[in-house]
This record gives structure tokens, sequence and C-alpha cells, in this order.
């Protein structure tokens, strides 16, 4: 049946159409001032429904301190149009859990998954739109009723991608494989299906839109919340979502609503809170609390996430790995005896490590299937699962872990999963790298430097034939007893003369690497290698009568290793020994081949080291530099310099651009100080320079004072005009701040909301009143006397400390206020 068919069938429709209740109710959420009398008439019909709305009103939802017995108070107190919500909201949940609750489908998941939507889109679009938010509640709750009306209706319309237990979670290509199906992604669909259910009223045109959060940018503020609060809904319930993912999303989403860390974490107990209080009033306790992000802090996801960063960049293997987590797990969590399986980078087979109590790491079994593990431990385990794979496995005694440690350790595995696979990922390329360049057709050996031989390849004792187990070590002798010619004169010559770097030679010989002997022709090539008081010789050996049967095979590893190279974001070079470029991976290869790397490149003041080209003798070196490309300002490299073994005496760069990594940390450093609005020290810089300057006077004896002050009329601006003219006024104090006092001397901090500090050293009383007063009168002309100042005075005293100083003006100030406003006051 198509979707045509579905939409034309009346019994198909019925089947989540809603009852009169919702009609009347969403009729009545459409009014721009819905009739409390309607209201109460509409909530009179369902006496459940009055209940469960008391019942809600009354829970931590809303944290009211006195009981609320009928919904003409609760009207008062929260107003008509929160109680319309209310009951739109239970009326929706009752009439779908109804009609879609079945034994193959629970809406637990997906009725999750649209509260916190809703309820975060009302508390983001509170901030941002104030104005709308009522109204992006109900389209966010609305927003995925086509999904829940399909899996009640027509089950087989829904895609093939689709979860059947979480229809309205999203997944990846949704909106094109939609398109394809239907002809419209489910967002315009749900429009529709609003539209023939008689409720085209409610005006949503972020239905089509909530999940393009990568062009979030583009659209009206309220299709920005309701976008912002689906993803972050996802994020916060996904059992399975990425832990990084959500982290990353936590960031956009304080960065979004202009607010710090501490704000966001105020801001996400807030959705806790009611989401949490909603379901437990509609009877759908959540029983997997630990599974979702939501009860964990930022604070601790953040840990986690920096625990977990160190897999990426472990040395040595599996084995890395494991010492890694035990180093975490007894700093963290003082678990001393444990077991740990982990999955093999390239195979479904497991390394099982256990640590006693008083005894180190040791892996005692590798290679196992899951199910043939010889665990020791029985009692507690955490799976180590990233994108629904298992990774691994570990179990502990839990008993002498508190309940908070057991949950941030559940948190902590799951990142560890995440970074595991990406570790497995990195690994299995090198790996797999590696493979590759063992199966090109080339015998490798290595010798010493009078030509007897170290070690070589299977490739190296196929062509020599029987050789290899003559006996001899003499290369030469080797080479004569395997192919019947030897390496001749110029051989000799080369093992001779100190001067000669390398030796190449083309031998037609007889090989005999199996059966009967046949006609070949070698290229031998040859090179002396310095490692410290080392001196050996690498030679390679190709059999150039086989490359046209395998040049195919040859080109295509070749591309695939340039491949890896130009793929790299990283600037790969080499150099000679003046520092000329010779090579430069080809995506920066006009920009760099040619020049000289001690010309376009100059180590920062804190490198100690010699620049030049006595660096390229040590093995491997790490230095930051300034590059400059095209431009002549420069921008910070990190350089990698290693040795390359060959003639010319050449050695290979890796340069990664830190350019992005110095912008985010000179933005943490400002952030640390700087109020993000104002521009002023913030809050905690406020502190900190008044105890500064505070000791300093005492050492100098030269006096400094303090001006703190708040905003008249700030709060009517907020009401009346809107936060973001409230936040254009706070900007404006603060730029009047600024010009107004000396730079250097005087501190102007922006201590919270509209109060501000203002430090001033090296200041008598009556200078820092008329400083005090010219601040007063520039707010005051700048707003034309709707914004004002009210503030107190105070100068440091005998004994003083900074709280007592703050203390003093804060008084001060409240004495401005009942004096009238814009006016200052000296603290008594």
């Amino acid at each position: 049946m198509s979707l045509e068919d579905i939409l034309e069938s009346p019994r198909l429709m019925m089947k989540l159409s809603f009852p009169p209740v919702m009609l009347q109710l969403m009729q009545e959420a459409s009014k721009p001032e819905p009739d409390f009398a309607v209201l109460g008439k509409i909530i009179s019909m369902d006496p459940a429904l009055s209940t469960t709305i008391l019942n809600l009103v009354n829970s931590p939802f809303y944290g009211l301190s006195q009981e609320i017995t009928d919904f003409k108070r609760a009207a008062v107190v929260l107003g008509t149009r929160e109680l319309l919500n209310l009951a739109v909201t239970i009326t929706y949940q009752k009439h779908i859990c109804t009609n879609l609750q079945n034994d193959s489908y629970k809406i637990y998941n997906d009725w999750m998954l649209t509260v916190w939507g809703a309820i975060s889109a009302q508390l983001i679009a509170s901030r941002i739109c104030p104005e709308q938010a009522d109204q992006v509640y109900l389209c966010c709750l609305l927003k995925d009723i086509s999904l829940l009306f399909l899996r009640c209706a027509a089950p087989g319309e829904l895609p093939d991608d689709i979860s059947k237990d979480s229809v309205t979670r999203s997944y990846s290509g949704q909106a094109e494989t939609e398109n394809d199906i239907w002809g419209m992604n489910h967002g315009g669909l749900s429009q529709l299906l609003l539209t023939r259910w008689k409720m085209d009223h409610l005006n949503c045109p972020a239905l089509q839109h909530h999940h393009a959060l990568d062009e979030i940018d583009t659209f009206d503020l309220p299709t920005q919340a309701v976008i912002l609060a689906t993803r972050w809904a996802e994020m916060e319930l996904g059992n399975d979502s990425a832990p990084f993912n959500v982290l990353q999303f936590e960031v956009q989403l304080q960065r979004s609503l202009d607010m710090d860390e501490e704000a966001i974490e105020a801001f996400r107990e807030v959705c806790r809170t009611k989401f949490q209080s909603m379901l437990k009033i509609l009877g759908m306790a959540d029983g997997e609390e630990d599974a979702h992000f939501y009860n964990h802090s930022i604070k601790n996801l953040q840990s986690s996430y920096f625990l977990s960063l160190e897999l990426l960049t472990a040395e040595g293997g599996v084995d890395s790995i494991a010492r890694t987590i035990g180093r975490h797990l007894k700093l963290s969590w003082d678990i001393v005896g444990w077991e740990l399986a982990l999955k093999s980078p390239h195979t479904d087979k497991y390394k099982l490590y256990r640590v006693a109590e008083g005894e180190g790491l040791n892996m005692v079994a590798a290679d196992c299937p899951l199910d043939e593990i010889p665990w020791q431990k029985r009692g507690a385990a955490e799976d180590i699962v990233s994108r629904n794979m298992l990774l691994g496995r570990f179990r502990f005694d839990s008993k002498s872990l508190s309940a908070e440690d057991l949950k941030s350790l559940k948190l902590y595995f799951r990142f560890i999963g995440q970074a595991y696979e990406h570790y497995c990922a990195k690994q299995h390329l090198i790996e797999d790298r590696a493979e590759t360049l063992e199966t090109l057709p080339l015998g490798v050996a290595s010798l010493d430097i009078q030509g007897d031989l170290i070690d070589m390849n299977e490739e190296m004792v196929r062509l020599l034939g029987g050789a290899s187990i003559s006996g001899s070590k003499n290369f030469n002798e080797l080479f004569k007893l395997g192919l019947g010619a030897g390496l001749g004169a110029s051989w000799d010559t080369f093992l001779s003369d100190d001067s000669r770097s390398s030796f190449s030679k083309i031998i037609c010989a007889s090989l005999r690497t199996g059966g009967m002997p046949r006609d070949a022709c070698l290229y031998v090539s040859a090179y002396k290698q310095d490692r410290g008081e080392e001196h050996l010789i690498s030679l390679v050996m190709e059999d150039i009568r086989e490359i046209s049967e395998s040049q195919i095979q040859a080109l295509k590893q070749r591309d695939f290793l340039e491949g890896l190279v130009d793929s790299m974001r990283d600037v790969v070079l080499t150099v000679d020994k003046r520092g000329h470029i010779t090579y430069a991976s080809s995506r920066f290869s006009k920009i760099f081949l040619g020049r000289n790397i001690f010309e376009i490149a100059s180590p920062v003041e804190t490198y100690t080291g010699r620049w030049g080209s006595d660096m390229f003798d040590r093995e491997k070196t790490v230095v930051e530099v300034l590059l400059k490309r095209t431009d002549t300002a420069g921008r910070p490299f990190e350089f990698v310099i290693s040795k390359l073994a060959g003639p010319g005496e050449k050695s290979l760069i890796v340069a990664r651009d830190l350019t992005a990594i110095r912008r985010l940390e000179d933005k943490l450093k400002r952030q640390a100080v700087f109020d993000g609005l104002t521009d002023l020290f913030n809050h905690t810089q406020f502190n900190t320079l008044l105890a500064r300057e505070i000791n300093r006077s005492r050492r100098t004896g030269r006096p400094v004072g303090l001006l703190f002050f708040d905003l008249d009329g700030f709060k009517a601006v907020n009401d009346t005009e809107g936060h973001q003219v409230g936040d254009d006024v706070l900007k404006s104090v603060g730029e009047i701040l600024r010009n107004e006092l000396r730079s250097g001397m005087d501190f102007p901090c922006r201590y919270g909301g509209d109060e501000f500090g203002v430090i001033v050293t090296e200041v008598r009383a009556e200078a820092l009143e008329k400083i005090g007063n010219r601040i007063r009168l520039r707010v005051e002309k700048k707003f034309s006397g709707k914004v004002t100042i009210s503030g107190g005075l105070t100068v440091l005293k005998e004994g003083d400390t900074s709280a007592a100083m703050l203390n003093r003006a804060d008084k001060a100030t409240y004495e401005a206020k009942d004096l009238g406003g814009n006016v200052l006051v000296w603290a008594k």
C-alpha cells in the first residue's frame, strides 16, 4: 500500500487521529491568549486528566514551595498557557500509548525522546526567543507524529533503516531515504497529517527542518530551538550514542546559547528534573538511568573523555592499552584486582589480561574466542562497546566501590569503547601498510661494512636459491653460489672506497628458484648507512624479468602508499643536509618544493637547541616553528624530523599545523579572565585583582578604592524589549568603563548579572567620587535616563580584607537604591 492510499484510507487515518479533547486543546493553543474558562471546561471533561495535571504541577517539575489544589490557583502561579501545554502533553501521551502499545513495540524509548525534546526546546526558546517558547514546545512535541502514525497504521511503509524499537531516532541518510520513498521527509509528512486531522492552525515551519543541525544558522530562532532540542534529546538519551559526539554537542549547545559551563550544567539540571518528573507522573519512570548521559555532569563527561584520549596515542600494541586502562583504574577508582579482555584489531579473537592484588599486569591468554576466555573473576562486568560492537569486557570486584563510583566507571568504559575503536582502526592501517610493503617482489638484505650478511627477507632467500644454507656469510660468495655469477670488481671497489656511498648493477644470471633454472636479469642496488658508530649496507635485489607480470599490482601498491601520504592533513617533506626541500606531499608541492626549510621556518622563542643543519644528525628531533607558506607572518607548526636511511643524507619532516590548537588555547585563556559579553574582567578575576591590589597597597602605602554598582531600570528593559537589548545595554556599560578608566591602573569587572565592580588604584576619596560620578553621568546620558546606576564607594581601611571592602560597597549600593537610584553613596 502506497503512502497516498494510506492517507486516503479513513480506517487507517482514524488509527491515530486525535480525540475531541486533544483537538479542542490544540485549537485553544493556537490562540494568542488562551481562555482559562474554556481550558477549565475542556479539562473537566476528563477527571483523570485533571488529576494528572495537578500531580505534575505539584511535582519537582516546577519546584513550587506550596501545594496547589485547584486549577485557578495553578493558572495564577504558572499561567494559563503553561497549563494548556501540560494538558496537551498528557492527552497526547495517553492517546499514542493507547494506540501504539503492543507486544512487538514499546513506546517508552520514543516517548522519552519526545518529552526531552519538547521540554528542552521550550527552555532553549525561553532563552533565545521567549515570545515563541510555548509554540516551540508544541511543535517539538508533535514533530515526529508521522513516524508514530506509520508505526501504528502501516509499519511496512517505514524505511528499512529505521529502528523498529525507536522510530523517532534519526539515522544517517534519513532525509534522502524518506524523500525517495514518500517524496518528502517525515517532518513534512507530520505537517500534512496535522492538516488532515484539522490541526493546521499550528503554524510550525520547524517541523520540516528539525534534523538540519548542519544548516542551523540559516533558520529563524524558533526553528533553531527545535533543531538543538531534537539533537540534544538524541545525545542525552542515546544508549548507543558515541560519547565523544555527546560531549562535542554539549560544547556546541553551550556556544549556541552563550552560556558558561556552570550555566549550561544548571540548564541541564532544570531539563533533567522536568523530564524525570513528567515520566514519573505519567507512570513511565526511567529504568535505565545510568545508560543515559543526562545523569552525568559535564565535568564527569570531560574527565572520562580526557582519560580515554590516552588510548589514541598509545604505542606498543594492545598491551599498552591494557597498561593505560590499568593505570586509570588504580588512580581514579583504586581498583587493584581485575581482568580485562580486549579484542584484536584484526580478528574476532581476544587477549585476556589479569591483575591480582600485589601483582603487576599479566597477559594470561591470547587468540581466544569470546566464549572461551578463561575468566577467573565472576563479579561485576562492564562491556567495552562502540557502535554496538563488542570490543572487550572488564571484570572486577565491585563491593569496595560506592554507587557513584560504579556510575562513573560505567561512563569511563563508554568513552574507552569509542577510543579503543579509533585505536584499532589506526593500528590496522599501520599494519596493513607494513604488510603491503612486505608483499613487494624485492629481496632485501642488511650487510656489515665488509659485505658480510647480517639479515635478509624471504624474497632474498628465494632469489639466492640454496646458497643461504651454505654457511658462508660473505654476500658476494652467496651470490656466486646461488646465481653462478659474482657482483664483479665494482662491488669490491664499493666496499673498499669510503667515498663510494652507493652501488647499482644489472646482472644477467641463471635463477634457481625452484624447478628448472631459468635466465633472469637482476637489478642490485646497495647503500652505505652511518648509524652512529655502526656502519651498515642496505641491499635491494629485484628480478626485472618479472616486473611486467606484476607491474599492475606494484602500481596499485605504489598509488596506495602515495595516497596514504597525500591523505594526511600534515605536511610531509624530505630535505637534504643543507635544508633544501626535495619532496613535498602533492597538496603542498607547489608551495614548498625547491625552497629552503631554514628560510621559510624559524623556531619559536622557547626552543633552546641549535637551529641549523646540525639537527639533521640526530635520529629524531621535535621542534615548534613559525612556517611561512604563502603569507609573510608565518603560522605555528610542529616539526618531527627523522633521519632517512640511504644516500644523500636526507631527512624526513612531518609538519603538523598548530594554528587551530593555539587559537583554542588563546580562547580558553581569555575566557578564564574576561567576561564573554562585556569584555570586562570576570567575577573570578574581580576577587583575584582586589586581593592583589590590597596587598600591593599595604606594601607601597598607595591608596586603593572600590566602586560597586548595579543598573537601575535594567530589568524593565529585559522584560519589555528582550534579552538581546539587555545584552546590548551591558555591552555599552562595559565600553563606558573601558573608556573612562585608566588602562593598567583601574580594573573594571562584571561581578554578575547587572552588577559591576571597579577597582581603582592610587586614588584618594575625592578622586574616586569624581571617577564614579563621571561614569554615572555617562551611563545616564547613554540611555537617556532609562538605565542609570546605583553604587557604593569605599576606600581601603586599616586591617581591611577584600570581603570587607566588597561588603561595605554592596551595602552602600542598597542605600543608593533606597534613595531612588542614579546616585553614588559612600560606605559607612
